[in-house]
This record gives structure tokens, C-alpha cells and sequence, in this order.
């Protein structure tokens, strides 16, 4: 695969993992009673928190899972099962089972955090995608790439979320949820490639192909 195509790739996939578009009606919700500077104060730290989350699970991942002697392509199999559950919520318009289920009232003082960088933002589906894509990036360049896509991703992803009143409005429900259930498809053709990847590696290595 060329730099380009791991670039766009790892974009796609993780804008897509990410769900801005979708976590727009949750966040207007969830921010209503601030004032608007203190909403884009919140997006802001919530999004970097998010950011900084996902960049150092992701370039420590591997050395855990050697650590705890998980091969990757068992993890890329049971992300790809995470990922099409995600997936599969968001095609229907149900709420993933990985949020956080907390009264947010209780944690109205910590909303940066919890649940908007995380799991909102930086949830299991990230983070299991940014693992991934970083044991598929096998040099320097597209490492460098990969972490320039999730930078990339959050801006955009913080641009959406800073003018989520607006876009509400603008698209409204409807329009809110056809965005979500086409980046649900989206996310459910990934994480069909993500299975196939980890059981042909699978078969390799346990030499059922040679």
C-alpha cells in the first residue's frame, strides 16, 4: 500500500471511528447550559484530552500486547467484532453499548473528560483502531502519517463540534442520522476488512496457509 492510500485510509477510518457528525446532537444536549465561550473552552480540552488519549494507547499498544503475549491478529479479529457492533448500533440508531451509562448530572463538573473525550470521542473503536493501523504502518514514514491522519482527524473533528449548533440545526434529525448511518456502513466495511486481515494472518502464522 503506497503512503497516499495509508494516509487517506487511516483519515477515513479514524474521522469515521471518531463520529463527530453523530456526537453532535449529544454534545449540543450535554453543553446547552454553558455559556458559548465555556462550550468551545469544554470542545476544545475535550478533544485534546481525546487526542492525547488515542495517540499514547496507540504507540504503546504493541508493547503491551507483547507484554502480555497477545498476538495482533487476535486483536484485529476481536476489534473487527468491536468495531461491526459499533457499527452495526449506528445503522440502526441505537446507542452504543460502549458509552458510558453514568447520570451525567453527577458528573457535571467533569463533562471534559467523561464522558465527552472519553468514550465519546477516544472510545474502544478508536482506540482499537489507531493498534491496528499503527502494527500496519511497517515504516517510519507512515507511522509519521498515521499520527498526522489522527491530528488531522480531531481538527476536523473539532471544527464540527465547535459550530455543533449550527450543523444541528442545519441538517436537523433527519439529516443528522442518514450522515450517521452512511459512516455507519462505512465503519462496518472496515471492520469486515479487519477480521478478514487478522484471520489470514491467523492462518499463517498457525500454518494452515503456507
Amino acid at each position: 500500500m503506497d503512503n497516499l492510500t495509508f494516509f487517506i485510509q487511516s483519515f477515513v477510518a479514524l474521522f469515521v471511528i471518531i463520529d463527530a457528525v453523530g456526537n453532535v446532537p449529544l454534545f449540543v444536549t450535554l453543553l446547552e447550559r454553558f455559556g458559548e465561550s465555556d462550550r468551545k473552552q469544554i470542545i476544545r480540552r475535550a478533544v485534546s484530552i481525546a487526542l492525547l488519549t488515542l495517540l499514547g494507547v496507540t504507540l504503546t499498544g504493541n508493547w503491551i500486547f507483547s507484554l502480555l503475549s497477545i498476538k495482533m491478529y487476535s486483536f484485529m479479529i476481536a476489534g473487527g467484532i468491536l468495531l461491526m457492533i459499533i457499527s452495526i448500533e449506528m445503522l440502526f440508531g441505537r446507542k452504543s453499548m460502549t458509552e458510558t451509562s453514568e447520570d451525567i448530572e453527577e458528573r457535571k463538573h467533569d463533562l471534559t473528560v467523561t464522558p465527552l473525550a472519553i468514550p465519546l470521542l477516544t472510545g474502544p473503536g478508536a482506540l482499537t483502531t489507531g493498534i491496528v493501523l499503527f502494527d500496519a504502518a511497517q515504516d517510519t514514514v507512515k507511522k509519521l502519517l498515521l499520527i498526522t491522519s489522527m491530528v488531522l482527524a480531531f481538527l476536523v473533528s473539532y471544527w464540527i463540534l465547535s459550530k455543533s449548533d449550527r450543523i444541528f440545526k442545519a441538517l436537523g434529525k433527519t439529516g443528522t442520522k442518514v450522515i450517521v448511518r452512511i459512516m455507519g456502513l462505512m465503519l462496518l466495511s472496515l471492520a469486515v476488512q479487519f477480521i478478514i486481515n487478522g484471520v489470514s494472518q491467523a492462518a499463517i502464522d498457525l500454518q494452515f496457509i503456507k
